[in-house]
């Protein structure tokens, strides 16, 4: 493979990992409520792990969230969001009491493909008491792995093509005759 060609590959590789750790913007979700509290993270634009549309409520939702829920760190077993009829929020997690609320849309777009709004919420419960939520970017996000192997790859290829370039140099030695 010839140098130009490494550093085009090396070039491509470090662009994508950069894009690829770039577009996913991870959102922090703080639930506070009388039934307990539990922060997560989601992407702004996340791919859900179900959706439907039924009697005109969209709703989709994720499996095994990792958290803090009711102050341990655990694993939702299913968080879910929708509009209309049935519950705008819902985690069923350990060491959390009822947690279904209704009120604010707390997403826009379709629910296979929804985009969350960020700011403080209210959310009803006409049972159990209202609840406070916060939608915010997380802080201090560090890259994915496959992100840091991209990168890493595309600078080792960069480096080699750059050393292999540098010791093809001839040296040239002119003799008077």
């Amino acid at each position: 493979m010839s140098v130009k060609s490494l550093f085009t590959v090396g070039t491509a590789i470090v662009a994508y990992g950069i894009s690829v750790s770039a577009g996913a913007v991870p959102l922090a979700f703080d639930l506070s409520g009388p039934s307990g509290t539990a922060i997560f993270q989601l992407d702004s634009k996340p791919t859900p792990d179900f959706f439907s549309t039924f009697l005109g409520s969209d709703q989709f939702g994720f499996r095994d969230v990792v958290g803090i829920y009711g102050g341990t760190r655990g694993t939702a077993s299913t968080i879910s969001f929708g509009n209309g009829l049935f519950s705008i929020l819902s985690v069923t997690a350990p060491n959390l009491g009822f947690t279904q609320f209704i009120a604010p849309t707390l997403f826009t777009g379709s629910p296979s493909a929804p985009v969350f709004a960020t700011g403080s919420f209210t959310l009803i419960n006409p049972f159990f008491g209202n609840a406070n939520l916060s939608i915010s970017q997380a802080q201090g996000t560090v890259p994915e792995p496959a992100a840091w192997g991209l990168m890493i790859v595309g600078f080792s290829g960069i480096g080699m093509a750059l050393r292999s370039r540098r010791g093809s140099h001839a040296v040239r030695t002119y003799h008077n005759v």
